[in-house]
Order: structure tokens, then C-alpha cells, then sequence
């Protein structure tokens, strides 16, 4: 049974602390302190401490740099939101403090790491498990009046999950669960969807501007086709959203395009040979374009130049 389902949304009887309240630490106990009692709240610097508690509204602040892990006080439940490179650390402290106790839940936020970094702490009897929200946490204000709706990815031990689960559903969100093993190609995707969809836009952006179009600082040409593209897609899907010349079968227009990108930036000619063959995929299942068009245009997708060749020795 999970711990928290006979506990939440009426009692505050769980205590949580949270070890490296920052941006994604401060946030969650902000929405959480409704249904649990935040205890301490850990950070390496007094100042830190000090301006999560206040930002949460609850808790004892705690500076790792003034004191030991001895000092940690029980809790039920425990978040580790620190930087990904510092959740090691932060297992070898709480290992070290003595205070956790059997059927405690301890849980990280990582996107890229999985649970089994909490392996260690399983030995005392520990539940492990991640909660990881797809959310940029740009503006912690803004975070916790946005996170209703905001998909969780949840993996670890079932009493883990399940707690997790009720957590995420007590604050608004929508939890879903994956393997412990996909953690990475989980994280993967989310950062294709956001940060390289931003680098996708800026390389666009820059061929326009080897193109000769001039430029506004406060736009560009491709602002509206690009607003109007993700809106399709998220209104329909890829089949209904895709058009241009590979989803119509345009041979010639295919093969202008990679002979124009030959003479510029290496990424640019690979980048656009990577999703022209994504491009093929989706238009054989949109049916608009023949079999022998698109077979045509992957050839030329996978032909090599001479650019490329030289641009990887």
C-alpha cells in the first residue's frame, strides 16, 4: 500500500525534507507543504537555506557548510534536488547520518539518472524512486501556479511509485510511470523536444541570414510558420502536421536544398539529412507522395559529400 494514501490530501502528518532546494527543490515543497509537513530544509549555505525556507513558507533551514550530516532529523520522506552531479554525494551524506529509518522514501529529481543511484540506501530499508516534472523552472513563481497539468515521470520501487504517484496527483500533475532502464532516452527525448528544438530554430534562423534576409532584433520571417507548425502538430500529429516537398514527393526541390547546404556549415547539410529521413518516414504514412518518390529522396539523403566527408577527418 502506498504511504501516503490514507495521508493525503487531509493530514499533515508526513514530514519531508528536502536536501538542494533550489530552483526545482523550492518549488515542489512550495505545492507540497499542503499536504505534508515540510521539516528541514538543506542547503549548502546558510543564505540558501534561509531564501528557499522563505520562498516554501515552511521548514528549519539547514547549511551543510556550518554543519554536519548528524544534524539531519528524521523525516518520512526525503528529496534530493540537487544538481545531477551531486545526488551521489548527497546518498553517501544521508547514508552517513543515521537517520533513516525503515519505509522511509527517498526520492531525486533527476531527468537523466534513474533511482538505482539510490541503490545504497535500499540496505536500510529505504524506498527509492525519482519524480522528475517535464517543466522548465526558468521562474520558480511562475513554476508553482503552472505545474497543474504538467506531466511527472515517476520509476522506482512499486511503494515508491506509488507514493510518488499520490504526491504528483495531490499537486495537480499527471504522473506517468517508465522503466528505470529508458530513464536516459526518457531525458533524451525531452531534451530533443526542448533545448535542440531551440537549436533547430537558430540553425533556421542562421541560414536565413547566409541567405541574405535581412533580420528584425525582435523577429523574423519564420516566426509565423514556426507558431503555426507547433500548433498543428499539438492540434493533430505528425501525419496531419507535416507538409513541404518531402511529404509532397518533390524530387528536385529535395535535392536543390543539400546542394545549396553543401558549401556551408557541416551540421547544417547533416542535421537537415537526419530529419529529411524522419520526413520520409511520416510522408510514406501520409500516402501523399509515391513509394518511388520517397525512395528517391532518401538516395539522396544518404548520399555523402565531399563537405561532409571532409568536415568528419
Amino acid at each position: 500500500m502506498s504511504l501516503l494514501t490514507s495521508n493525503l490530501p487531509t493530514s499533515n502528518q508526513l514530514h519531508l525534507s528536502c536536501i538542494g532546494a533550489g530552483r526545482v527543490g523550492s518549488s515542489l515543497c512550495n505545492l507540497l507543504a499542503e499536504y505534508v509537513t515540510i521539516k528541514q530544509v538543506i542547503n549548502r549555505t546558510a543564505v540558501s537555506a534561509q531564501k528557499a525556507v522563505d520562498f516554501i513558507g515552511s521548514g528549519d533551514p539547514v547549511a551543510l557548510k556550518d554543519t554536519s550530516c548528524r544534524q539531519f532529523q528524521s523525516a518520512d520522506l526525503w528529496i534530493i534536488a540537487t544538481p545531477d552531479d551531486h545526488i551521489e554525494e548527497t546518498v553517501q551524506l544521508l547514508a552517513d547520518s543515521g537517520v533513516l529509518q525503515t519505509d522511509n522514501i527517498v526520492f531525486h529529481c533527476s531527468g537523466a539518472i534513474s533511482s538505482n543511484v539510490l541503490s545504497p540506501l535500499k540496505a536500510m530499508g529505504v524506498h527509492i524512486g525519482s519524480l522528475h516534472p517535464i517543466h522548465s523552472f526558468a521562474n520558480p513563481a511562475n513554476s508553482i501556479s503552472n505545474l497543474n497539468k504538467v506531466p511527472f515521470a515517476i520509476e522506482g520501487d512499486a511503494n515508491a511509485v506509488n507514493s510518488l504517484t499520490d504526491l504528483c496527483i495531490a499537486i495537480g500533475g499527471q504522473p506517468f510511470t517508465i522503466s528505470s532502464d529508458s530513464k536516459s532516452l526518457y531525458h533524451a527525448a525531452t531534451v530533443m523536444a526542448s533545448n535542440n528544438l531551440i537549436s533547430l530554430l537558430e540553425m533556421s534562423k542562421s541560414m536565413l541570414a547566409q541567405a541574405g534576409v535581412e533580420l528584425q532584433a525582435d523577429g523574423n520571417p519564420l516566426d509565423l510558420l514556426i507558431q503555426q507548425t507547433v500548433t498543428n502538430y499539438l492540434n493533430t500529429n505528425a501525419q496531419a502536421a507535416l507538409t513541404g516537398p518531402i511529404a509532397r514527393g518533390d524530387v528536385t526541390t529535395v535535392a536543390s536544398h543539400l546542394l545549396a547546404l553543401q558549401n556551408t556549415h557541416g551540421e547544417w547539410q547533416e542535421t537537415y539529412r537526419g530529419l529529411g529521413k524522419m520526413a520520409v518516414e511520416i510522408s510514406a504514412r501520409q500516402g501523399q507522395a509515391s513509394a518511388e518518390q520517397l525512395q528517391d529522396i532518401l538516395l539522396l539523403l544518404n548520399i555523402q559529400t565531399d563537405n561532409q566527408t571532409s568536415d568528419k577527418t
